[in-house]
């Protein structure tokens, strides 16, 4: 695990398992429900460049703080934290919108985002759930929502979107394509999705591979590595890592950087975050 100054990259785990005096209880005012202690949480990203940005992992289970004696349990949350995205990564659970009464099944791969301040009840079943979570929140209003985004880590659509941005130094790039499951959020700039890169796809060479330099220029990037390996420099550090499959892996906007896809297919879960609200 990464801790360090806004700026810098985070580096963490999926499957990060630190003593367990390092896992924190998940303790919250909840507007509508009071003061609640729900499962422990893990944090790998503490901040962002802009608004209140924060990743990690998050846990139920037999021992934990607000949980059953078999590990099951239930959670009344009205999202006052700002809008929350998460992969899960083990465990099932049954999410009700409250508003509507809409239910969920949710299970290890499916993918959750839902804004600020919509009221959920959720059914966790034992033995245990671990979600890898984004938190974001920005005193700018963006778009009111109120209901959940679902998706999965495997969906594979039929229409990707090439992924093209401008680079400040190196003007315009393109690498990979894109899937967006949520192009806004509830407070300032929000985006995310799934990204991968290959064999035939655009920006990448003919054996999948594919380098670019990036800044991550429309905001912060948390992102959790699916399948595939990729090699990162820091361009203003020097320092390298080796990153693969259930890698999470956090840039600041405008940290240069050069991102490498070495496996013949590269695969990841993105979330992009700015403060300010997105223009027309």
């Amino acid at each position: 695990m990464t801790t360090s100054t806004v700026g810098a990259i985070n580096i963490g785990d999926r499957n990060l398992n630190p003593p367990r005096a390092d896992w924190i209880p998940f303790d919250w005012v909840d507007p509508k429900y009071g003061p609640q202690t729900k499962g422990e949480v893990v944090v790998i990203r503490p901040e962002g460049t802009s608004g209140s940005l924060s990743s990690g992992l998050w846990r139920t289970g037999h021992e934990i703080a607000g949980c059953e004696p078999d590990g099951s349990c239930i959670v009344d949350y009205s999202a006052p934290l700002g809008d929350e995205t998460m992969v899960i990564l083990e465990g099932s659970a049954e999410i009700t919108e409250v508003a509507t009464g809409t239910k969920h099944q949710i299970a290890a791969g499916t993918i959750l985002s839902h804004p600020k301040n919509v009221d959920l009840h959720w059914e966790i079943r034992e033995p245990f759930l671990k979600k890898f979570w984004v938190m974001w929140d920005s005193p700018e209003p963006a778009t009111p929502q109120d209901h959940l985004f679902v998706a999965n880590i495997n969906d594979d659509p039929e229409v990707w979107t090439p992924y093209e941005w401008t680079e400040p130094d190196h003007g315009p790039q393109v690498c990979g394509e894109l899937f967006t499951i949520r192009d806004t959020g509830s407070t300032g700039t929000y985006l995310c999705g799934l990204w991968r890169t290959g064999v035939g796809i655009a920006g990448c060479e003919p054996d999948g591979t594919s380098t670019v330099p990036y800044t991550a220029p429309l905001g912060d990037e948390t992102m959790l590595i699916l399948e595939g390996r990729a090699h990162l420099l820091d361009e203003e550090t020097g320092q390298e890592w080796d990153i693969q499959a259930g890698d999470v892996v956090c840039l600041p906007s405008g940290r240069p950087v050069r991102w490498t896809s070495l496996a013949p297919f590269v695969k990841k879960f993105f979330v992009i975050t700015e403060a300010s609200a997105p223009t027309a």
